[in-house]
This record gives C-alpha cells, structure tokens and sequence, in this order.
C-alpha cells in the first residue's frame, strides 16, 4: 500500500544560511512552499523547548507546537502556516536541532512476520505532496458553488475561538467546522467560518453536500504522517508510527 504520492522525495539537506538561521528549502514542505512569498528560515530549539514538546499532551498538542512555530521559525507570520505543514516543520525542528539523530523504530511485517528495526531519520518520514493544482471553486450537488482554501494556523485558532465562545449557546461540532472553515465564499458571497459551517449545521447544505466536499479536499490533501513506511525483505511495505513521545524530543544521545 503506497502512502505517499508516487514521485522522488526532494533530498532532505538544510541550507546554512548563518549562525542562527537555516534556511528551510520549501520544496520539502508538504505544500511545496506554494502558499509562501518569502523564504522561511529556522532556528535549532533550546534545551527548555525540547523538554515542552516532550512533555506535549493531547489538550495541549496545538498551543505547545504553535509557540514553537512561532519562536523557531522566521520569515512569516504564525498564523500564515498552512496546518499541513505545521506538523512536518516539527519534524523538521527536530532534525535540525539534534543534527538529526536517528530514532530507532520498530516494523512488524504484517505479510510474514518478520520485525525490523528501522533508525528513522527526517527524510523517511512519510508525506504527501501538495498536487500541482487544485481547482478552487467546487460545485455541490444542489448547484451552490463554493470557493475553498486549505486552512492555516490562523483558521485553527478562528476555529477553537469559535468553538469556545459563550455567545454561542449550540453545541459546536468540531470536525464538521474544520471541514467548513475550507470555503471562503458561497455563490461567489464571501462567508467566514461561522457561517461556513452554519451552511452544514442548519443552512443549504445537507449530507451530499458535506459528503462532496468532504471527499473534494481528501482528494487534494497533502501533509505529513507521524510515520514511515519501508519494504520488508518478503516485498511487503510496512508502515511504522513514529510517535512524538518524550524519547523521540530527547533521544538517549
């Protein structure tokens, strides 16, 4: 099962550019650096950064990466970061900052059973490609048109503003939010997040609606996975989690 898009990964070498600043090479990126005008640079983490991220939890996973996003990379505002890349560029933090250190992973081949001890390292992390163009006006099936986007962390941080303000007394579902804050205008009216989703919530747009859009954006998403996939001796490709735990943040070095 292939799990990244069928083409070379781009050659994972960070660019000096400095003393403090590595210049990121935006073809790595899963959005290949399409949604950015300027160069991005980074910086390796400090001794307090790392031992945040290693003690990282679910609740707290999106405000600990943001301020290290915010802190460890320059050249563009935080909340101009697509989300799809936002999870690579951790990854990449990492790497940088521990000049990139292996961390040993195990595979169990599901085909013959045979285990595999695989030192993982940035460039076998799986990722999936920005494709070359996604149109960005999608028709739904009740003849709406709608205009869509890929969020960034700005749409994030809308989004859990959103889902916690007082003012709203209904019961905010977040998934289906997330999947709304894509569109950015309906029959060519611009909406905000809020009036995206009340468009699924209770508006024109019912189950087939959502459904295709849904399905739209899976076809074009692009990111990468906490994991990496490598081909068993039997010809089997086995996928790996490689999970963010505190010995991934601070290796035994």
């Amino acid at each position: 099962m292939k799990s990244i898009r069928e083409e070379e990964k781009p050659e994972v070498r960070p660019i000096q550019s400095g003393p403090d600043k590595i210049l990121i090479n935006k073809d790595l990126l899963p959005s290949r650096g399409r949604y950015y005008k300027g160069e991005l640079y980074a910086r390796k983490l400090s001794a307090i950064e790392m031992k945040n991220l290693s003690k990282v939890r679910v609740e707290t996973v999106n405000p600990v990466f943001n301020q290290i996003i915010s802190s460890a990379i320059s050249g563009i505002d935080l909340g101009d970061v697509m989300i799809n890349d936002k999870l690579w560029l951790i990854y990449f933090l990492r790497s940088i900052t521990y000049d990139d250190f292996p961390m040993k992973v195990v595979g169990t081949c599901p085909s013959c059973g045979k285990s595999h001890v695989h030192e993982f390292k940035l460039k076998d992390l799986d990722v999936i490609y920005a494709p070359d163009e996604m149109p960005s006006e999608l028709e739904l099936p009740n003849g709406d048109k709608v205009t869509v986007r890929f969020p960034t962390i700005e749409t994030e941080i809308e989004i859990s503003r959103t889902k916690n303000n007082p003012a709203f007394v209904e019961d905010i579902d977040e998934e289906t939010m997330t999947i709304a804050a894509h569109i950015t205008s309906i029959n060519g009216e611009s909406v905000g997040i809020y009036e995206a989703y009340t468009y699924f919530a209770r508006g024109r747009g019912s189950a087939k609606e959502f459904a295709r859009l849904a399905n739209y954006l899976q076809k074009y998403a692009f990111g990468a996975r906490p994991s990496t996939t490598y081909t068993c001796s039997c010809g089997v490709e086995v996928q790996v989690e490689v999970p963010m735990t505190r010995d991934f943040f601070l290796p035994k070095i």
